[in-house]
Protein backbone atom coordinates (compact mmCIF):
# COMPACT_ATOMS: atom_id res chain seq x y z
CA UNK A 1 0.00 0.00 0.00
CA UNK A 2 1.49 3.28 -0.66
CA UNK A 3 -0.04 7.06 -0.66
CA UNK A 4 -1.70 8.26 -3.28
CA UNK A 5 -2.04 11.70 -2.62
CA UNK A 6 1.28 12.16 -0.24
CA UNK A 7 -0.46 13.63 2.55
CA UNK A 8 1.50 13.60 6.49
CA UNK A 9 -0.60 13.75 9.42
CA UNK A 10 0.11 14.21 13.29
CA UNK A 11 -2.68 14.43 15.39
CA UNK A 12 -2.61 14.61 19.31
CA UNK A 13 -5.26 12.73 21.11
CA UNK A 14 -6.43 13.71 24.82
CA UNK A 15 -7.14 10.46 27.00
CA UNK A 16 -8.83 10.88 30.31
CA UNK A 17 -8.99 7.87 32.36
CA UNK A 18 -12.20 6.36 33.32
CA UNK A 19 -11.73 4.73 36.33
CA UNK A 20 -8.39 4.43 38.60
CA UNK A 21 -6.11 2.04 37.09
CA UNK A 22 -2.47 0.88 36.53
CA UNK A 23 -0.69 0.50 32.93
CA UNK A 24 3.37 0.56 32.27
CA UNK A 25 4.79 3.46 31.42
CA UNK A 26 6.18 1.59 28.60
CA UNK A 27 3.31 0.87 27.18
CA UNK A 28 3.77 1.01 23.70
CA UNK A 29 3.06 -2.95 22.48
CA UNK A 30 -0.30 -2.02 24.30
CA UNK A 31 -1.20 1.05 22.22
CA UNK A 32 -0.30 -0.77 19.28
CA UNK A 33 -2.76 -3.01 19.83
CA UNK A 34 -5.41 -0.29 20.82
CA UNK A 35 -4.52 1.48 17.45
CA UNK A 36 -5.22 -1.78 14.92
CA UNK A 37 -8.28 -2.48 17.26
CA UNK A 38 -9.47 1.07 16.08
CA UNK A 39 -8.41 0.14 12.24
CA UNK A 40 -10.26 -3.06 12.24
CA UNK A 41 -13.41 -1.78 13.19
CA UNK A 42 -12.89 0.31 10.17
CA UNK A 43 -11.37 -1.47 7.75
CA UNK A 44 -10.84 -5.14 8.52
CA UNK A 45 -8.69 -5.46 4.99
CA UNK A 46 -6.60 -2.45 5.93
CA UNK A 47 -5.90 -3.81 9.41
CA UNK A 48 -5.09 -7.28 8.10
CA UNK A 49 -2.35 -5.86 6.00
CA UNK A 50 -1.19 -3.68 8.88
CA UNK A 51 -0.57 -6.92 10.89
CA UNK A 52 1.77 -8.45 7.78
CA UNK A 53 5.46 -9.25 9.47
CA UNK A 54 8.63 -7.70 7.77
CA UNK A 55 7.22 -4.12 6.32
CA UNK A 56 7.32 -0.85 7.19
CA UNK A 57 4.10 0.50 8.88
CA UNK A 58 3.21 3.92 7.25
CA UNK A 59 2.05 4.84 10.78
CA UNK A 60 4.13 5.71 14.04
CA UNK A 61 2.69 5.80 17.88
CA UNK A 62 4.20 7.91 20.90
CA UNK A 63 4.29 6.40 24.49
CA UNK A 64 1.46 7.75 26.94
CA UNK A 65 2.36 11.05 27.78
CA UNK A 66 2.85 11.27 31.84
CA UNK A 67 3.48 14.76 31.13
CA UNK A 68 3.65 15.59 35.23
CA UNK A 69 7.15 13.31 35.07
CA UNK A 70 10.32 14.64 34.35
CA UNK A 71 12.70 13.14 31.55
CA UNK A 72 14.74 11.44 34.63
CA UNK A 73 11.65 10.17 36.36
CA UNK A 74 10.48 8.65 32.65
CA UNK A 75 13.72 6.84 32.31
CA UNK A 76 13.50 5.33 36.10
CA UNK A 77 10.38 4.43 35.66
CA UNK A 78 10.80 2.49 32.32
CA UNK A 79 14.00 0.97 33.35
CA UNK A 80 12.21 -0.61 36.68
CA UNK A 81 8.84 -1.68 34.31
CA UNK A 82 6.72 0.18 36.80
CA UNK A 83 2.86 0.26 36.72
CA UNK A 84 1.86 3.84 36.76
CA UNK A 85 -2.03 4.67 37.90
CA UNK A 86 -4.09 6.41 35.68
CA UNK A 87 -6.96 8.76 37.70
CA UNK A 88 -10.26 10.14 36.59
CA UNK A 89 -9.59 14.05 36.32
CA UNK A 90 -6.31 13.46 35.01
CA UNK A 91 -5.61 13.60 31.42
CA UNK A 92 -2.42 12.44 29.12
CA UNK A 93 -1.67 12.42 25.77
CA UNK A 94 -1.16 10.06 22.87
CA UNK A 95 0.24 11.06 19.51
CA UNK A 96 -0.35 9.36 16.58
CA UNK A 97 1.04 10.01 13.13
CA UNK A 98 0.07 8.86 9.80
CA UNK A 99 1.85 8.48 6.25
CA UNK A 100 -1.34 7.29 4.33
CA UNK A 101 -4.58 8.54 3.28
CA UNK A 102 -6.15 5.43 3.67
CA UNK A 103 -5.18 5.32 7.06
CA UNK A 104 -6.03 8.51 7.92
CA UNK A 105 -9.21 8.15 6.22
CA UNK A 106 -9.99 4.89 8.17
CA UNK A 107 -9.02 6.41 11.48
CA UNK A 108 -11.01 9.69 11.10
CA UNK A 109 -14.71 7.57 9.96
CA UNK A 110 -13.90 6.08 13.24
CA UNK A 111 -13.68 9.19 15.36
CA UNK A 112 -16.79 10.41 13.48
CA UNK A 113 -19.08 7.55 13.28
CA UNK A 114 -18.21 7.10 17.76
CA UNK A 115 -17.98 10.70 18.62
CA UNK A 116 -20.37 10.57 21.34
CA UNK A 117 -18.51 7.49 22.56
CA UNK A 118 -14.80 7.78 21.84
CA UNK A 119 -13.02 5.54 23.87
CA UNK A 120 -9.49 4.01 23.51
CA UNK A 121 -8.28 0.38 25.57
CA UNK A 122 -4.46 0.51 27.28
CA UNK A 123 -4.17 -2.53 28.57
CA UNK A 124 -6.95 -2.96 31.56
CA UNK A 125 -6.93 1.29 31.17
CA UNK A 126 -10.07 2.46 29.70
CA UNK A 127 -9.61 6.27 28.25
CA UNK A 128 -12.22 8.77 26.74
CA UNK A 129 -10.83 10.63 24.24
CA UNK A 130 -11.99 14.16 25.37
CA UNK A 131 -10.07 16.38 22.70
CA UNK A 132 -8.17 15.77 18.69
CA UNK A 133 -5.41 18.23 18.39
CA UNK A 134 -4.19 18.09 14.50
CA UNK A 135 -3.08 21.87 14.84
CA UNK A 136 -0.91 24.73 16.74
CA UNK A 137 -1.40 28.57 17.46
CA UNK A 138 1.88 30.05 15.30
CA UNK A 139 3.45 31.38 18.54
CA UNK A 140 3.32 27.43 19.40
CA UNK A 141 4.94 25.64 16.21
CA UNK A 142 8.18 25.08 18.10
CA UNK A 143 6.60 23.27 20.92
CA UNK A 144 3.88 21.58 18.79
CA UNK A 145 3.73 17.72 18.04
CA UNK A 146 0.73 18.33 16.01
CA UNK A 147 0.66 19.35 12.13
CA UNK A 148 -0.50 18.04 8.76
CA UNK A 149 1.69 18.26 5.29
CA UNK A 150 2.31 16.34 2.21
CA UNK A 151 5.02 15.04 0.69
CA UNK A 152 4.92 17.31 -1.93
CA UNK A 153 5.32 20.41 -0.23
CA UNK A 154 8.44 18.91 2.12
CA UNK A 155 9.84 18.09 -1.30
CA UNK A 156 10.95 21.42 -2.32
CA UNK A 157 14.56 21.03 -2.63
CA UNK A 158 16.29 23.97 -0.76
CA UNK A 159 20.11 24.09 -0.08
CA UNK A 160 21.18 22.60 2.91
CA UNK A 161 20.98 25.05 5.96
CA UNK A 162 23.68 25.51 8.30
CA UNK A 163 22.92 23.48 11.34
CA UNK A 164 19.95 20.88 12.52
CA UNK A 165 19.17 20.44 15.81
CA UNK A 166 17.23 17.36 16.01
CA UNK A 167 14.84 16.55 19.44
CA UNK A 168 14.64 12.72 20.34
CA UNK A 169 11.36 12.62 22.39
CA UNK A 170 11.18 8.74 23.05
CA UNK A 171 13.56 5.98 23.07
CA UNK A 172 15.57 5.72 19.65
CA UNK A 173 17.51 3.17 18.29
CA UNK A 174 18.25 1.77 14.77
CA UNK A 175 19.21 -1.90 13.70
CA UNK A 176 22.08 -2.91 11.53
CA UNK A 177 20.71 -6.31 10.36
CA UNK A 178 20.85 -9.63 11.88
CA UNK A 179 23.50 -11.06 13.24
CA UNK A 180 24.74 -15.28 14.69
CA UNK A 181 23.95 -13.79 18.13
CA UNK A 182 20.90 -11.51 17.16
CA UNK A 183 19.65 -8.99 16.22
CA UNK A 184 22.51 -5.45 16.01
CA UNK A 185 21.10 -2.39 17.09
CA UNK A 186 22.93 1.15 17.26
CA UNK A 187 22.11 3.55 19.94
CA UNK A 188 24.59 6.75 18.25
CA UNK A 189 22.79 9.06 16.10
CA UNK A 190 25.53 9.72 14.04
CA UNK A 191 24.39 12.08 10.72
CA UNK A 192 24.85 9.28 8.54
CA UNK A 193 22.54 6.93 10.68
CA UNK A 194 20.07 9.18 10.99
CA UNK A 195 19.35 10.35 7.05
CA UNK A 196 20.18 7.32 5.67
CA UNK A 197 17.16 6.35 7.98
CA UNK A 198 14.88 8.77 6.77
CA UNK A 199 15.64 8.58 3.31
CA UNK A 200 14.58 4.91 3.31
CA UNK A 201 11.29 5.81 4.64
CA UNK A 202 11.14 8.65 2.50
CA UNK A 203 11.33 5.87 -0.72
CA UNK A 204 8.88 3.38 1.09
CA UNK A 205 6.26 5.82 1.58
CA UNK A 206 6.23 8.88 -1.25
CA UNK A 207 4.61 9.08 -4.04
CA UNK A 208 5.75 8.53 -7.27
CA UNK A 209 7.95 11.21 -8.55
CA UNK A 210 9.02 12.46 -5.20
CA UNK A 211 11.84 9.76 -5.02
CA UNK A 212 15.16 10.43 -4.38
CA UNK A 213 16.08 7.52 -6.80
CA UNK A 214 14.41 10.38 -9.25
CA UNK A 215 16.90 12.32 -9.16
CA UNK A 216 19.80 9.97 -9.27
CA UNK A 217 20.50 9.00 -5.27
CA UNK A 218 19.98 5.74 -3.24
CA UNK A 219 19.61 5.82 0.63
CA UNK A 220 22.99 4.39 0.48
CA UNK A 221 25.04 7.21 -1.66
CA UNK A 222 22.95 9.54 0.84
CA UNK A 223 24.79 7.58 3.73
CA UNK A 224 28.11 7.85 2.29
CA UNK A 225 27.89 11.77 2.17
CA UNK A 226 26.57 12.79 5.35
CA UNK A 227 29.47 10.56 6.65
CA UNK A 228 31.72 12.75 4.82
CA UNK A 229 29.82 16.20 5.01
CA UNK A 230 27.97 16.20 8.20
CA UNK A 231 29.43 16.41 11.92
CA UNK A 232 27.69 16.62 15.26
CA UNK A 233 28.35 20.19 16.99
CA UNK A 234 26.26 19.62 19.97
CA UNK A 235 24.80 16.77 21.86
CA UNK A 236 22.74 16.22 25.09
CA UNK A 237 21.67 12.33 25.17
CA UNK A 238 21.16 9.76 27.59
CA UNK A 239 20.03 6.05 27.27
CA UNK A 240 16.62 4.30 28.49
CA UNK A 241 15.67 1.02 28.61
CA UNK A 242 12.26 -0.01 27.09
CA UNK A 243 10.54 -3.09 28.53
CA UNK A 244 8.33 -4.67 25.83
CA UNK A 245 6.12 -7.51 27.29
CA UNK A 246 8.45 -10.26 27.91
CA UNK A 247 11.45 -8.24 26.13
CA UNK A 248 12.64 -4.70 26.14
CA UNK A 249 14.62 -2.55 24.01
CA UNK A 250 17.40 -0.06 24.95
CA UNK A 251 17.49 3.54 23.04
CA UNK A 252 19.12 7.12 23.37
CA UNK A 253 17.04 10.13 23.80
CA UNK A 254 17.91 14.16 24.19
CA UNK A 255 19.06 16.35 21.44
CA UNK A 256 21.66 17.01 19.14
CA UNK A 257 22.72 19.51 16.62
CA UNK A 258 24.58 18.38 12.77
CA UNK A 259 26.54 21.04 11.47
CA UNK A 260 26.74 21.06 7.67
CA UNK A 261 30.46 20.98 6.15
CA UNK A 262 29.89 20.10 2.45
CA UNK A 263 28.70 22.05 -0.03
CA UNK A 264 25.18 23.17 0.54
CA UNK A 265 24.10 23.17 -2.91
CA UNK A 266 25.15 19.20 -3.75
CA UNK A 267 22.29 17.01 -5.20
CA UNK A 268 22.76 15.49 -1.37
CA UNK A 269 22.71 18.58 0.80
CA UNK A 270 19.07 19.55 -1.08
CA UNK A 271 17.56 16.57 0.40
CA UNK A 272 18.54 17.44 4.17
CA UNK A 273 16.14 20.10 5.28
CA UNK A 274 13.50 17.82 3.28
CA UNK A 275 14.17 15.06 5.54
CA UNK A 276 14.83 16.93 8.58
CA UNK A 277 10.87 18.02 8.44
CA UNK A 278 9.57 14.16 7.36
CA UNK A 279 11.34 13.25 10.60
CA UNK A 280 8.27 14.76 12.20
CA UNK A 281 6.07 12.33 10.47
CA UNK A 282 7.60 9.41 10.21
CA UNK A 283 10.13 9.15 13.40
CA UNK A 284 13.29 7.35 12.96
CA UNK A 285 14.70 4.12 13.63
CA UNK A 286 12.89 1.21 15.00
CA UNK A 287 9.57 0.33 16.87
CA UNK A 288 8.37 3.28 15.73
CA UNK A 289 4.94 1.87 15.60
CA UNK A 290 5.34 0.91 19.63
CA UNK A 291 6.63 4.53 21.10
CA UNK A 292 9.96 4.69 19.75
CA UNK A 293 11.76 7.08 17.77
CA UNK A 294 9.63 9.90 17.76
CA UNK A 295 11.39 12.71 16.69
CA UNK A 296 11.46 16.05 15.18
CA UNK A 297 13.74 19.09 13.81
CA UNK A 298 13.67 21.98 15.89
CA UNK A 299 14.42 24.97 13.99
CA UNK A 300 10.92 27.09 13.58
CA UNK A 301 11.08 27.96 10.15
CA UNK A 302 10.89 24.00 8.74
CA UNK A 303 7.74 23.17 11.14
CA UNK A 304 4.94 21.56 9.96
CA UNK A 305 1.75 23.11 8.51
CA UNK A 306 -1.09 22.32 10.25
CA UNK A 307 -4.98 21.32 10.18
CA UNK A 308 -7.78 22.65 12.20
CA UNK A 309 -8.68 21.45 15.74
CA UNK A 310 -10.94 19.17 15.81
Amino acid sequence: MTTTTGDLFAIMLRLHPVEAKKVPLSSGHLIQSAFLDIIRQGDPTLSEWLHRPNQRRPYTLGLLGFHHLSTKQRIAAMYENRMMEVMPGQYYWLRITLLDTTLFQTFLQYLITKAHALRVRIGEAHFEISRILSSTEPEQAQQSWAGHTTFQDLHALEPARKRYPFEFASPTAFSKGQRPWGKMLTLLPEPSTVFESLARQWETFAPAGLHLSDEGLTARQFEAWCMENIVVQHYDLQTCYVPAGNFGHTGFLGEITYEVKGNPGSPEARWLTTLARFAFYSGTGSKTTMGMGQTRCIVQEIQPKALKEA
